[in-house]
Order: structure tokens, then C-alpha cells, then sequence
């Protein structure tokens, strides 16, 4: 619960500095559990509602299976690399 409240934290003082979309790097993360996948859903809001996107890059094999299963998977957007995810919100 403190990691989540910190990740929304950060990320809300980026969307009042003015940032709009964001790339997360998953590549290191090997679980999603509830709170982990509350808090994606709740920043791709987020961007939705500063009109931008959320790019997720790399995610594993167990967080991707996550999101299948609870059926989240067609609302995040995946790219290979940090730089791929950038120029997608091009």
C-alpha cells in the first residue's frame, strides 16, 4: 500500500508540473498483484485525463498473464523499449 501511494504521488506531481503521457519500464517487474494493477489502471486514467497515454515497455511473461486474466490487458498499450514507447506518443 506505501508503494502504491508513493507511485500515485510521483505521478500526480508530474501531471501538475505538466506532463500528460508516460512511459512506465516494467522490465524488472515480475509481479502484479491487485494494487500493482489498481495503480496502472489508475495512471492510464490519469493520462487519459491530462490527454495523454500510457506506454507499458517490456512487461514479463507474469505481468502480461496478469492482465489477461483479469481481462486489463487490451487497455495498455506495450512497446520493446523506452525509445520505442517514446516515439509512439509522438
Amino acid at each position: 500500500a506505501d508503494a502504491a501511494d508513493n507511485f500515485r504521488r510521483v505521478a500526480g506531481e508530474r501531471f501538475a508540473s505538466g506532463a500528460r503521457s508516460c512511459v512506465l519500464d516494467v522490465s524488472n517487474v515480475t509481479l502484479a498483484d491487485s494494487a500493482a494493477l489498481e495503480s496502472l489502471l489508475w495512471l492510464s486514467e490519469e493520462t487519459a485525463r491530462h490527454g495523454g497515454a500510457l506506454r507499458l515497455v517490456s512487461p514479463q511473461p507474469a505481468v502480461r498473464e496478469a492482465l489477461r486474466l483479469t481481462r486489463l490487458s487490451d487497455r495498455f498499450e506495450c512497446a520493446e523499449s523506452v525509445e520505442g514507447a517514446a516515439r509512439s506518443l509522438r
